[in-house]
């Protein structure tokens, strides 16, 4: 028979790890608005709009009201993607259908698609200060006959990736699977730690935050993964982010060393991911696979 201090003792330990279920449940499934709420100072503070320095700043009517949707009938994704057209006649140009449909077409991809719940994506004729954002757990692309198709594209996968790093990667507010990405470079927010170098991320634009060293990183797996795996030769910091996502993300090997740019050069530095030309034609027959 057990003493009646080990008696004790089990019904302490009991009890222990009873509470400490009890908190588990209350932190992570009754306090989602806490991570609402933390999510929406990221929109609005870190997460920043991806800029073409080349377009003037314009002021754009503020939309009050959302816009009626309107679904393309041939686009598979209408049970998962909304799309809006401002103006609403816009989705019955001509020159704006291969935009939305090669996004629609990136977005349904299987590989893409079952990581997705619902997305809103809001696409604007009018110009602003930047090429596209992410708001309100929106996707909003502005001016876009300004951009290539390939551009488009770039910028696109680029954007999603913060709706999907906030979103949609297993996040608690006990744990963040994206946190094992941020703590390969980042003390904080915005300060890199003191040791790393400019090799240690993908481009000059990734350095602004663990956030847009996120997106940045993901852009270049996705569209230049052969680059990316080439240059984790180079950097111990660069070959985790790679294997971050092929643990994590895609773990059946997608994307992986796919390359297609319309050059063999890789250079040490890139200012900016989403500005590195690539074969459309090349990666949407890819993404149809």
């Amino acid at each position: 028979m057990f003493s009646n201090k080990n008696s004790n003792l089990i019904k302490l330990l009991i009890l222990t790890v009873f509470f400490s279920f009890l908190i588990f449940i209350a932190k992570n499934y009754f306090f989602w608005w806490k991570i609402d709420f933390e999510n929406k100072i990221i929109e609005e503070n870190y997460i920043e709009p991806v800029v073409d320095k080349n377009i003037s700043s314009v002021n754009i009517e503020t939309i009050n009201k959302k816009v009626e949707d309107k679904i393309i009938d041939n686009l598979t994704s209408a049970n998962k993607f909304s799309y809006n057209f401002i103006p609403e006649w816009l989705f019955l140009e001509n020159d704006a259908k291969p935009y939305f449909e090669s996004i629609d077409l990136f977005l349904n991809n299987q590989n893409i698609e079952k990581k997705i719940s619902f997305l809103e994506i809001f696409l604007y004729k009018e110009k602003s200060d930047v090429r596209w954002k992410m708001q309100n757990k929106k996707l909003k692309l502005f001016w876009i006959y300004n951009m290539s198709l390939w551009e488009f594209l770039s910028v696109s996968i680029h954007e999603f990736w913060h709706f999907l790093d906030l979103y949609i990667l297993e996040k608690k507010v006990s744990f963040d699977i994206s946190d094992y990405f941020y703590s390969i470079s980042w003390e904080n927010t915005t300060t890199i730690k003191a040791w790393l170098e400019q090799k240690d991320f993908v481009s000059g634009y990734s350095m602004t935050n663990k956030y847009e060293d996120f997106a940045e990183s993901f852009t270049y797996y996705i569209i230049h993964n052969s680059d990316f795996l080439e240059k984790t030769n180079w950097s111990e910091v660069l070959k985790q982010k790679y294997d971050f996502f092929s643990k994590f993300v895609f773990r059946n090997d997608e994307f992986k060393t796919s390359n297609y740019k319309t050059t063999t050069e890789i250079k040490s530095y890139y200012r900016d991911i989403t500005k590195i030309e690539f074969s459309l034609e090349n990666f949407l027959q890819y993404l149809k696979k």
